[in-house]
């Protein structure tokens, strides 16, 4: 119930920003898509793993999709940091 809370919350403070198309949360799962132009075969995928990878968050980019299903023990402040780093994702794509 913590985490759904936490990415009800998430999800109000990003869905208005002008690169995500959709955002949804199911349980644990907080997902959004990204509102931008891509080639099917492109390098999206890579540039974005690459990128959570460096900021210490491993996330896996499903085409246009950025998604998290954390652990149940997670912690608020690592919550906050996928929160930070999905965010400044929007930065680079």
């Amino acid at each position: 119930q913590r985490i759904h809370k936490r990415h009800l919350e998430f999800e109000q403070h990003i869905r208005s920003h002008t690169k995500v198309k959709q955002t949804r949360v199911s349980g644990v799962i907080f997902a959004m898509d990204l509102d931008i132009e891509m080639e099917r075969y492109g390098n999206l995928r890579d540039q974005l793993y690459h990128f959570f990878m460096e900021k210490g968050v491993f996330l896996r980019p499903l085409g246009n999709t950025v998604y998290t299903l954390p652990p149940y023990i997670i912690s608020d402040s690592e919550l906050d940091l996928i929160y930070d780093v999905m965010e400044q994702c929007l930065e680079i794509v």
